[in-house]
């Protein structure tokens, strides 16, 4: 054999052996990140309060309180200036700046005197949907949304004397 054609045989031969194989691949990056937030406080600065009242001696009436902290009586009922003075709930949320919250306020609640109850009918002065508020300031900042809840009591004739009280519960959450 000729040593020119085993050379280059072997040349050849080394060439294949050290050539790496080229598959396909591909590669790319990816990122974390996060956001903290601080958490969501509610501060009850006033209780509602619909003061004293008279019932009325026949029929029905109503006693509303207005979340400006007005009073007014429908029906027979007479308000009387003596005793506790009307005014609304107020409570204050406080968290992130710039952040949406939902904010639940029961529709009624119930007020005792013993066995006897009333029901309220709440009513707020939050501005569009409860589920949509947005807290002040922007992220980054404390943020605050103040608010008050009024309500409607029905007093008839029948309803019994006495000092009646009642719970309800406020909350809210970060949408």
């Amino acid at each position: 054999m000729n040593v020119r054609v085993l050379a280059a045989a072997v040349a050849l031969a080394t060439v294949a052996l050290a050539a790496p194989a080229f598959a396909q691949s591909a590669s790319t990056t990816g990122t974390g990140s996060i956001t903290v937030i601080r958490p969501l406080t509610i501060t009850k600065n006033g209780d509602l309060k619909f003061g004293s009242v008279v019932r009325p001696s026949t029929g029905s009436g109503t006693v509303v309180v207005s979340t400006a902290d007005a009073r007014s009586v429908t029906g027979s009922v007479v308000g009387l200036s003596s005793g506790d003075t009307p005014r609304a709930a107020q409570f204050t949320i406080d968290g992130e700046g710039g952040q949406s919250v939902s904010v639940t306020i029961p529709a009624t609640f119930t007020m005792a005197n013993g066995s006897e109850s009333l029901t309220v009918t709440t009513s707020n002065n939050l501005t569009g949907s409860a589920s949509a508020q947005t807290l002040s300031n922007a992220l980054g900042a404390a943020g605050s949304l103040a608010f008050k809840v009024g309500g409607t009591v029905p007093v008839s004739s029948t309803t019994v004397t006495g000092a009646y009280s009642g719970t309800f519960t406020v909350s809210a959450a970060y949408n």
